[in-house]
């Protein structure tokens, strides 16, 4: 398959110039923990190899690529939900059609993707849905006459080809995301046409080409920013990027000043930062300023020299960031055991798949603390506590490139009080019975120990007031629970006038209730 750009059959541009000088696989390393990961697959190696360092170019090294054989690496993306990293290899394979690889970020090797129904045919570039659990890929190949654009479930269960119906597929190469409004792009390039640029509705109803002021001179990478409703593509021939609407419109020229653009073939947008971030091709083996990233405001930029990672021809720059935090966990109790608390997972900035940067978290981990220390071993999401006190959970969220942590507000765990109320007061005859009905409500959060609830009677009063029986037992009271008594109050036959009497609580901490019997 040959591209407008004079690409011959390795599948890379020979109007470049230079010769790619050959680099040995560096021996696997252990990989570098790291705020932000920049990621980049060397095309320019023998072998192809994939490389990743720290965000300034420090550390890093090769991934493993034990299990598969990397041959013309175009186009990457991440899952950071099984944390794999996907690899379209253009060539090679049964039929030296190409595979998908799937390249694990643990450092635990790799192996082959596929899914029932998806052809794979010089697959060039690669993107992943992580909310739909997609893959997307476009198929260079002269296996379905001029190209087509595959999907697959991430799980391998099931895959097709797009309708593409409306849109123009030709020669297609690398392919952008734009999962917001549910869209694939892809670029082609006929022979002695113009570059086209085309897009799917990932939900098979077709697409469309995009009408645009300007054809662009190439498109050899995507990148989507749907909150800003902008598509972005390279321009590699001219060594620039260029930008319209999602649907198109005006092309305009990203301002990178200050920044070495020497071919790229694949870039990353990181929209938090509001930078773009790009591997320049054209270095070959030269280190110095291998990678490039400006403001997407324009102007700012800068290059960045990968230090000790293998460096060779390099294209489809990724970037991996680790988690960033959202929204504080909140903590529930269980309504019926209050004492035992659940820590939610609290909330995390998801990927902006559709420009190649990835910062969902991959795994969570919980501590519990109570008064503001650590408790041994309280590292479930779930908790019950054993005594009274301030309870607060910390969520830690982690991903391949490093972890982030966010706490919950304090929730107080109160100890067992059982109050009492009941009428203020009880009108009766002498010789009647006054009856009382005591409700028990547990204002703390632990069960109460067996209560029972009594009358006391003033000296003064006990040979007018007799109580049968003194007491009545509650039982043990579930925290914020409700409970009843009744007790009756017997008035002797020359009582006369006001008595005061108060209901206790016994067997448990508590409040008690007052009231008055009036005699008539």
């Amino acid at each position: 398959m040959t591209l407008a750009s004079g690409r011959n059959g390795s599948g890379r541009s020979i109007a470049l110039g230079f010769a790619i000088v050959l680099l040995a696989l560096l021996a696997f390393a252990g990989r570098a923990q790291a705020a932000e990961l920049i990621y980049w697959n060397n095309y320019g190696a023998t072998p192809q190899s994939i490389s990743y360092a720290n965000i300034d170019g420090s550390g890093g090294g090769p991934l493993n690529l034990t299990g598969v054989k990397l041959e013309t690496p175009e186009g990457m993306a991440i899952d950071t939900v099984t944390n794999r990293l996907f690899v379209a290899s253009s060539t090679g394979g049964v039929g030296d059609v190409g595979e998908i690889l799937a390249v694990n970020l643990d450092g635990s090797g790799a192996a082959v993707f596929t899914a029932p129904g998806a052809p794979v045919d010089e697959p060039y570039g690669v993107v992943v849905d992580p909310a739909t659990r997609t893959i997307y890929w476009a198929n260079n190949g002269k296996g379905s006459d001029d190209g087509s654009i595959a999907w697959a479930r991430l799980d391998g269960s099931a895959g097709g080809l797009l309708n593409t119906a409306g849109a123009t597929v030709v020669d297609p190469y690398k392919v952008g995301l734009d999962p917001v409004n549910g869209r694939v792009y892809w670029g082609n390039h006929p022979e002695g046409g113009d570059i086209v640029i085309s897009y799917a509705n990932v939900d098979n109803s077709g697409g469309g080409d995009l009408s645009l002021s300007a054809a662009p001179s190439s498109a050899f990478a995507f990148a989507t920013d749907p909150a800003g409703g902008r598509l972005y593509w390279s321009e590699g021939d001219k060594k620039q990027f260029a930008y319209a609407g999602l649907l198109g419109g005006t092309v305009s020229t990203l301002d990178i000043s200050g920044a070495v653009n020497n071919v790229s073939y694949g870039f990353a947008l990181d929209l938090t930062l509001n930078k773009i971030y790009w591997s320049n091709y054209a270095n070959g083996e030269n280190r110095a300023n291998g990678l490039g990233y400006a403001s997407l405001s324009g102007g700012n930029g800068g290059n960045i020299t990968p230090q000790t990672a293998p460096f060779a021809g390099p294209q489809d720059v990724i970037v991996l960031k680790s988690p960033s935090g959202t929204g504080a966990p909140t903590i529930t109790r269980n309504a019926k055991a209050r004492t035992e608390l659940t820590c939610s997972q609290g909330s995390w900035a998801a990927d902006f798949a559709g420009s190649f940067v990835y910062q969902a978290p991959r795994t969570f981990a919980y501590q519990w603390s109570q008064n503001g220390t650590a408790i041994g071993g309280a590292t479930a999401p779930t908790f019950t506590a054993t005594t009274p006190g301030q309870y607060a959970c910390s969520v830690t969220a982690t991903n391949q490139a490093g972890s982030a942590n966010q706490s919950s507000a304090i929730a107080p765990v109160k100890a067992a009080k059982v109050k009492l109320t009941t009428k203020r007061k009880a009108r009766v005859k002498a010789g009647g019975v006054a009856t009382f009905k005591i409700k028990a409500v547990n204002q703390g959060d632990f069960k109460s120990k067996k209560a029972r609830v009594c009358v006391k009677v003033p000296k003064k009063a006990k040979k007018d007031l007799k109580a049968k029986p003194k007491c009545k037992t509650l039982g043990k009271v579930n925290g914020r629970g409700k409970d009843s008594a009744k007790l009756r109050i017997k008035v002797g036959d020359s009582a006369e006038g006001v008595y005061k009497v108060k209901f206790q609580v016994k067997g448990s901490p508590g409040k008690a209730a007052k009231s008055k019997i009036i005699v008539r």
